[in-house]
This record gives C-alpha cells, sequence and structure tokens, in this order.
C-alpha cells in the first residue's frame, strides 16, 4: 500500500490552535478502512506526518472529513517509499529507475 509524508506547517501565534486539533483528532478518528496512521514528528511551527492510503486522492478525500483548519491550511503530501531497511516497492522502483537509465 502506497504510503505518504505530509508537512504540516503553521504561523507560531497558531500553535494552541494547532495543538488542540491534535489532541480533537487523536482522541476521535476512527480511520476507514485500509488507513493507517504510521508516525507523527513534531517542530517549532509544524509537523510531518506519515500515513498509508489507498492512494493521494482518497486520504486527500478522508482529510477533508476531518475538522482542523490549521493542519489542513498548509499541507503538502508526498507519496515517499521505504528505502530502508528496503521494502518491495522501494526495489521495483529502483529497477524502474536503472531501466530508465539504460535506454538514455
Amino acid at each position: 500500500m502506497p504510503m505518504y509524508h505530509i508537512t504540516h506547517r503553521w504561523p507560531g501565534e497558531d500553535d494552541v490552535i494547532a495543538a488542540k486539533e491534535a489532541a480533537d483528532f487523536f482522541s476521535k478518528v476512527s480511520l476507514p478502512e485500509g488507513f493507517e496512521f504510521v508516525a507523527s514528528y513534531n517542530f517549532n511551527g509544524g509537523s510531518h506526518t506519515i500515513w498509508r492510503a489507498p492512494s493521494r486522492e482518497e486520504l486527500e478525500r478522508f482529510l477533508k472529513t476531518i475538522d482542523a483548519p490549521i493542519f489542513k491550511k498548509n499541507m503538502e503530501i508526498t507519496e515517499v517509499v521505504q528505502s530502508y531497511p528496503p521494502t518491495v516497492e522501494y526495489t521495483v522502483r529502483l529497477w524502474y529507475w536503472l531501466h530508465s537509465l539504460g535506454r538514455k
């Protein structure tokens, strides 16, 4: 299943609101079938979250249902693959990359 890295950024004056949104999310969330919240990393003025979801479009649709305007305001979603320890997805992408280099 694809994995996604989401960067959330907000101005410092919204830190308290962002903390409340995070507390509400974690205390009330019910993930749809096929979704997994993998990790969350926080920094001053934002956070990084890692998700597994059937597709980017389905993840975006799910996130729209959450009442968290600060987290959604400046949000960037990037599809990622785990490179260490190597996963099957990473190995397949590496093979495709090597194949594309051989055609040049």
